[in-house]
């Protein structure tokens, strides 16, 4: 079983209660949601994964010319660099809502929503799975027209917002997006905030009922929202603290499939064997043991040899992404995630990769004229 799959039983152990789940189990959830944010850009070359590697998150800040109206779906995915799902934002089988509820102090809009397979550009693990994705995008403003913290101000990520997919009749505890499979990247622009979700597809329950939730939490709350037991219903809590908002989704009924949802749900909410309900203490222990090796294996990075071939001077893409190639070593990533703005000589931003007392290490130079240069090491 895989470090993913691991994850996953911890997960269904965490969501398996049929009450809302104690504070420790929801940061199992939360670190695993994260985990999950991450997403790459699929390439055709296989990019080599080593026993341990440094995932970066590209989360981008876009400031620019006044605005005078919100941005669409197809603009946010064009923004995010995925071409293929703004396509799909335009796509017969897309839903435009465009559709703003104000909730404690803030405009939440939701754009628009659209399913399938292979609509993005980018891929996750999750994929594999459940081939059929939902995304989603929603907006953040305030109501006093003050600007939503810039992704590269201190202040962002200080404010919890939850943006979740609820299915009427399940408890929201249990199904949400973090036990969806789901993620988001997030970019501001102008002040507001713009989330592009996705999640395993939801229009297999189009004949039951889909909400949109959005709260100020960072995972689901029910001092954010009521959940009646009797009818399935999911909506706002009116005295809430933040936001508490409730979209229903406007489904294609003829799309649902209740076999499939109801497997679905069945493997989602299946109860752990005792065997797997321990993996959590082993795990924690397996990422300690992890993060241990790796510390030190960047503590030989000033000893070790530098591969002479090895050492280029980066290209850039189109959209500004610095590119990295040395045998199977594949790395595109924004030079804003190595270095800080002014930043010169090496990057902090260390990856590392390797097994059975063989490790490699890349490393990232800036000079002061702003060349930068990546650099494979052998720590053995």
């Amino acid at each position: 079983m895989n470090d993913s799959e691991k994850w996953d039983r911890i997960l269904k152990q965490a969501l398996a209660s049929a009450v809302e789940p104690e504070e420790e189990l929801n940061q199992s959830i939360i670190n695993r949601f994260k985990e999950r944010t991450r997403m790459k850009r699929g390439h055709r070359k296989r990019i080599s994964v080593g026993l341990l590697v440094v995932v970066f998150t590209i989360v981008m800040s876009i400031t620019a010319y006044a605005a005078t109206q919100l941005f669409s779906s197809k603009e946010i995915a064009e923004h995010l660099g995925d071409r293929s799902l703004a396509e799909a934002f335009e796509s017969k089988d897309a839903i435009e809502i465009n559709q703003t509820i104000a909730s404690g102090d803030y405009n939440i809009t939701l754009h628009g929503i659209v399913s399938g397979s292979g609509l993005s550009e980018f891929s996750s693990s999750a994929q594999d799975v459940y081939p059929d994705r939902t995304y989603a995008v929603v907006s953040i403003s305030r109501q006093d027209s003050s600007p939503m913290p810039d992704t590269s101000s201190p202040e962002y990520g200080k404010e919890s917002f939850l943006i979740s997919p609820l299915i009427k009749g399940q408890k929201p505890w249990q199904v949400n997006i973090m036990s969806m499979n789901g993620g988001y990247q997030e970019i501001v622009r102008d002040g507001i905030m713009y989330r592009l979700i996705e999640c395993d597809g939801v229009e297999m329950f189009a004949d039951r009922g889909v909400y949109m939730a959005v709260s100020s939490d960072a995972f689901y709350n029910n001092q954010s929202f009521v959940y009646d037991e009797d009818t399935g219903v999911i909506s706002p809590k009116v005295d809430a603290k933040g936001i508490s908002v409730v979209f229903d989704l406007p489904l294609d009924k003829s799309k649902a499939d209740p076999a499939k949802a109801d497997a679905y749900l069945q493997e989602l909410l299946k109860e752990p064997s005792v065997d797997t309900a321990n993996e959590g203490g082993a795990l924690e222990a397996e990422e300690a043991e992890l993060a241990n090796k790796f510390a030190q294996l960047k503590k030989r990075i000033p000893d070790g040899k530098v591969i002479p071939e090895s050492v280029k001077e980066v290209t850039y893409d189109d959209k500004g992404l610095i590119n990295y190639e040395y045998n199977d070593r594949i790395v595109k990533i924004s030079p804003d995630m190595l270095f800080a703005e002014g930043q010169t000589g090496l990057s902090d931003a260390v990856n590392i990769s390797g097994g059975e007392g063989n490790y490699m290490a890349l490393q990232f130079y800036r000079d002061e004229h702003d060349v930068i240069t990546g650099k494979v090491i052998d720590l053995n």
